[in-house]
This record gives structure tokens, C-alpha cells and sequence, in this order.
């Protein structure tokens, strides 16, 4: 596959309110792409961005959760991990 970009928390915002979801994957296009993320679709239009941020919650006991979720959006295959990390994969055209 193509060449991968991940986009973390860094520490202010960890230590502050987490962002969310929707937001980390919005900044690593717009770091990758170097364009405004209104070029790209609604990501609703391909995932539920509450869902999104649910899924990666802590549970009612406070503990992490383990998992990761991967979609196709705006170009890239993107991985969101259990540490809230956002993997960009550039999709091949010939791959879809």
C-alpha cells in the first residue's frame, strides 16, 4: 500500500477535553492533503461520527476499551485505533 500518516492527541489535548474523533480524522486529512476539509464529503455520510466516539470511550467501569475500526473516506483507508490514534492508507484507484 501507499505511504501511511497517524495523527494523535498530543499532550494539551489529552490532559484537556479528548477531541473528538471526527476531529483527529479532520486534521489528518487536512495535515495530508493540505486542503480544506470541506473538500471532502460529510463523514456521516459514511459512518456515524457518535458511534465513532462511543466506540473508543471508556466503559461505565472506566476501563479502556481494545479495538480498532477501519472505513473507507475521502481517499483513504482510515484506522481508528484504541488509543485514539487516526492511520491515513491512501487508496489505490485500481484497489476499488
Amino acid at each position: 500500500m501507499g505511504e501511511s500518516n497517524t495523527n494523535t492527541p498530543d499532550d494539551d489535548q489529552s490532559r484537556a477535553t479528548k477531541p473528538s474523533i471526527t476531529v483527529l480524522i479532520q486534521k489528518a486529512i487536512t495535515a495530508r492533503e493540505q486542503s480544506e476539509w470541506s473538500d471532502c464529503p460529510p463523514l456521516y455520510s459514511v459512518i456515524d461520527p457518535d458511534a465513532l466516539d462511543r466506540l473508543f470511550a471508556p466503559t461505565q467501569a472506566g476501563t479502556e476499551r481494545r479495538g480498532t475500526v477501519t472505513f473507507h473516506y475521502c481517499g483513504y483507508e482510515v484506522t481508528v485505533n484504541t488509543d485514539r490514534m487516526v492511520d491515513l492508507d491512501p487508496i489505490n484507484a485500481d484497489e476499488t
